[in-house]
């Protein structure tokens, strides 16, 4: 492992990485089901197999975050959740107030099942990324500086329990309260965090995946077919994450698609096509907080679950992904070019001056934030 002072402290390729997943979230949301009887077989095909690379992105969330905690050098744990309540924590908590104060308005009223919604980090589906990160970055700091090779044993360990919860909740029913502890339990999340503290310690950076990336995507497209032969043929798709192909899909593109992107990046025109999700970067957390209620329902709600798109399945169901990611994204730009400092303690939007202040201080970028 490379020492503190020379550890890199920004990645190009977690920045890609960053913007493709907040696209892939987006569009999970805009999914409505179940599908309209008149709906194509290849037409659901086509959503299963887009559906099967959307759902890797809170993995490759989780993998960023603990990369980039294994370099951490905070003054202490106070110090280090201090920072992420600043950056990550209180937008958080700002926009659950947000959308628990949203659907009070819609529903006319508090309930006790709202009341209970926010406590669980359920008042809109996304939030609960946020209680499973909060638990990591807890249980990640005391093992940010193991050595390499006990937290190998420790990602190895971490992928057969991962592997072990998934296999039970693809047997189980996944739906009601049921479902809003199992994607809120840690263990159907343990191995991405765990992989992540790994390569964070045991490699300067993610060049190594481009070496090895051809033989992740050769497997990728082994474990995909199966994912959707088990769903055309036998109608079997896993419910969300909860299915076991998905879950090893998941763990090979955390090798996958970093190689891919840093092998992209040694040609100009395919390095050119990937700018718009490195731009894409610092608002991916704003989106993440926002788009569900406000966009993915209210802005859709006005505009194209009335428009003539309403008469086609497919037509609507992008419709709806279109329209309230672009429209998550005009909001959450705006705010940040026009109020900066609500941008960056509200949204979580890192200020052009943090931004240079941190390349040259060296405060390493986390997640979906600058810090997460």
């Amino acid at each position: 492992m490379a020492t503190a002072g020379r550890l890199p402290r920004h990645f190009r390729e977690l920045d890609v990485l960053r913007g493709v997943a907040i696209v892939g979230v987006v569009y999970l949301h805009a999914y409505f089901g179940p599908p309209w009887p008149e709906a194509s077989a290849r037409g659901l095909a086509l959503m299963h197999l887009a559906h099967l690379f959307a759902q890797a992105a809170v993995p490759v969330f989780l993998f960023i975050s603990a990369f980039l905690q294994s370099r951490d050098r905070s003054d202490g744990f106070g110090a280090f959740q201090l920072n992420k309540a600043g950056r990550i924590y209180l937008p958080a908590l700002f926009w659950m107030l947000a959308a628990f104060a949203f659907r009070i308005y819609e529903g006319g009223g508090v309930t006790r099942d709202l009341v209970r919604g926010l406590v669980e980090f359920n008042i809109a589906g996304q939030f609960y990324y946020i209680f499973v990160l909060i638990l990591f970055y807890a249980a990640g700091y005391p093992l940010r500086h193991w050595p390499a090779r006990r937290l190998a044993w420790l990602a190895a360990v971490a992928f057969v329990v991962n592997l072990a919860a998934i296999a039970w909740y693809q047997s189980q029913t996944i739906d009601g309260e049921f479902a809003v502890y199992a994607f809120r339990n840690p263990l159907n999340w343990v191995f991405f965090y765990a992989f992540g503290l790994y390569a964070g310690a045991r490699f300067e950076s993610l060049e190594w995946t481009r070496r090895v990336w051809p033989w992740a995507a050769a497997a990728l497209i082994v474990v995909g077919a199966i994912h959707m032969v088990r769903g055309e043929v036998f109608d079997s798709y896993p419910v969300s994450y909860f299915g076991v192909t998905q879950f090893l899909f998941s763990c090979l593109l955390l090798v996958a698609l970093p190689g891919a992107v840093l092998t992209l990046f040694r040609r100009r025109p395919t390095a050119l096509a990937l700018r718009p999700f490195e731009w894409l970067s610092p608002y991916a957390f704003a989106i993440y907080l926002v788009h569900v209620p406000f966009f993915m329902e209210w802005v859709n709600h006005h505009t194209v679950s009335e428009s003539r798109l309403a008469d086609n399945y497919f037509y609507l169901m992008n419709g709806l992904f279109l329209m309230g990611f672009f429209s998550s994204l005009a909001f959450v730009v705006l705010v940040s070019q026009v109020l900066p400092g609500a941008g960056s303690k509200l949204l979580g939007v890192p200020a052009k001056r943090q931004e240079r202040r941190e390349a040259s201080d060296g405060t390493v970028r986390s997640a979906l934030t600058s810090e997460m």
